[in-house]
């Protein structure tokens, strides 16, 4: 016998059962049948309101996701990507330019640290008195060469080494662009745990629909870090949808 049968055949006893109270003037009983003839009506009342609510809610929630998503996919990772590309290509300009600036300044270094060698052994001549007069006027002229492509040298190198500097200010930009774009990810996964949990409750079978919501939850756990400043950007609109899917969940629909 089904539910509906069931429920049929307990108010025909209980039709039966008032008209015998009517016929028997037992007026108590009559009232007391009434009363458990409403309370079935305004029960199952109550039980159809309540499954029509949550259609309604679950349909309003899939509109609502479906809006967020199709937002994600029309704008929002296009824009991740082209922010990505543009973390590329900064990088591989900051690379670049660093790697020139080595190449150019290895060559101009090597040189200056060759010089600076050889006339520090002739040096060491001139102080031990082991150096004729004629060598050591052509040393004095080959000192002042060297101090003046020593300056040369060293302006060149300071110039690559700012180069290089400058070049790494990208990392405070790429790196607000990845934090955006970590942020994308986050909203993306939120969005598709929250369509997985929708939908898999309307294939849930009724009698698992009355479980605590609480266990819902536990199974969405490990599905991310939670991050301060990026999870609260749900806002009040997904706080009172989550408010009336527990309130609904606790009365066993």
């Amino acid at each position: 016998m089904t539910d509906k049968q069931e429920a049929n055949s307990i108010r025909i006893e209980q039709a039966q059962a008032l008209t015998v109270a009517l016929q028997a003037n037992d007026h108590a009983e009559v009232e007391r049948l009434i009363d458990a003839l409403a309370s079935e009506r305004d029960s199952a009342l109550f039980l159809e309101l309540g499954k029509l609510t949550r259609q309604f809610h679950d349909a309003m929630m899939s509109f609502s996701l479906d809006d967020r998503v199709v937002k994600l996919a029309e704008k929002d990772i296009p824009d991740a990507k082209e922010r990505l590309n543009y973390v590329i290509t900064m990088t591989e300009q900051a690379a670049d330019t660093t790697l020139n600036a080595v190449e150019e300044v290895l060559p101009v270094s090597e040189a200056i640290a060759a010089q600076v060698g050889d006339l520090a052994v002739r040096w060491d001549r001139f102080l031990q008195r082991d150096m004729p007069f004629e060598e050591f006027k052509e040393f004095t002229k080959e000192i002042s060469e060297h101090f003046s492509h020593s300056r040369e040298g060293l302006a060149l190198i300071q110039g690559k080494l700012n180069e290089v500097l400058m070049a790494q200010g990208f990392q405070d930009l790429t790196g607000q662009v990845i934090k955006r774009v970590i942020e994308l990810v986050r909203e993306v996964e939120e969005n598709m745990v929250e369509l997985v949990r929708i939908s898999g409750k309307r294939y849930v079978p009724e009698a698992k629909l009355s479980e605590p919501a609480e266990e819902e939850e536990e199974h969405l756990q490990g599905t991310g870090p939670v991050v301060p400043g990026v999870d609260d950007r749900k806002g009040n609109t997904m706080a009172s949808q989550d408010d009336v899917d527990d309130l609904l969940s606790s009365l066993g629909f």
